[in-house]
């Protein structure tokens, strides 16, 4: 909790954020505002899926920058704040925690709505399985029920060889089923998509309780993780004191 705190008080104010609230539009049919973070392996093309999904062309890309970046936009009738996740996998486990907490910190007060995780569609790489399993371990087990895999193409994402090798890659059909079975393919070249991905999105607002991942959320997974460990060093104290008392005996 104290690495928390550090990373709260370290970071207030220095988020990198564009595009300012101050220029959001106030208009009364706009629909609910969501809060979406891309993750996913270096080269994934989260930068690219955000500008399909803002629609424009010049974004700061994270790829140039290990810290998160926040864009927004209005998307399809509601106001979009779009963070970028900088690569995980492999990063010391303090600039993991830093940029975890930051990410969910850029999305306050009212959260997470959708982790979007960005995968061009193709066979899982190994940098793919570790980048998941650092997000799944950080952020905890409750992030999957967030969580939305958006499959990216620069083609037809109808066309029958796509549906085909999503359908029938083992991987990426158990990946889909522990966030849920939330998927969308998307031509970052084609915006058709995007109504169809916020929508599912809106669905994660509408009908999970609680409706977005916290900052609240995020600390109490830390809180756990220390508990667990806590409690297998206690195990493997308690096994070591034991086999001590057995060899102590065999040795009269």
């Amino acid at each position: 909790m104290q690495k928390i705190e550090n990373i709260v008080h370290k970071n207030r104010g220095t988020f990198l954020t564009f595009t300012e609230e101050t220029i959001r539009p106030k208009s009364e049919h706009i629909k609910p505002s969501l809060n979406l973070v891309l993750c996913g392996r270096r080269g994934a093309g989260k930068t690219s899926a955000a500008k399909a999904i803002l629609g424009q062309t010049e974004l700061h890309s994270v790829s140039t920058s290990s810290e998160c970046v926040k864009h927004q936009g209005e998307v399809c009738g509601r106001w979009v704040s779009l963070v970028e996740l900088p690569a995980l996998y492999g990063k010391p486990q303090e600039a993991v925690m830093e940029e975890s907490f930051r990410c969910i910190s850029l999305c306050d007060p009212e959260g997470v709505h959708a982790f979007i995780l960005v995968l061009p569609v193709g066979p899982l790489t190994d940098e793919d399985k570790g980048e998941l399993e650092t997000i799944q371990n950080t952020f905890s087990s409750p992030v999957n029920d967030f969580t939305m895999i958006l499959f990216t193409v620069e083609s037809d994402p109808t066309a029958p060889a796509v549906g085909n090798f999503l359908k029938e890659n083992k991987n990426i059909q158990e990946l889909c089923q522990s966030c849920g079975g939330r998927s969308v393919v998307l031509n970052i070249k084609d915006k058709r998509q995007i109504t169809e991905m916020l929508d599912a999105v809106e669905k994660i607002r509408l009908y999970k309780e609680p409706s977005c991942y916290t900052t609240e959320m995020f600390a109490q997974a830390q809180i756990e993780k220390i508990i667990k460990q806590e409690k297998h060093i206690i195990t493997l104290e308690a096994e070591l004191e034991n086999w001590k008392t057995k060899s102590t005996v065999s040795c009269k």
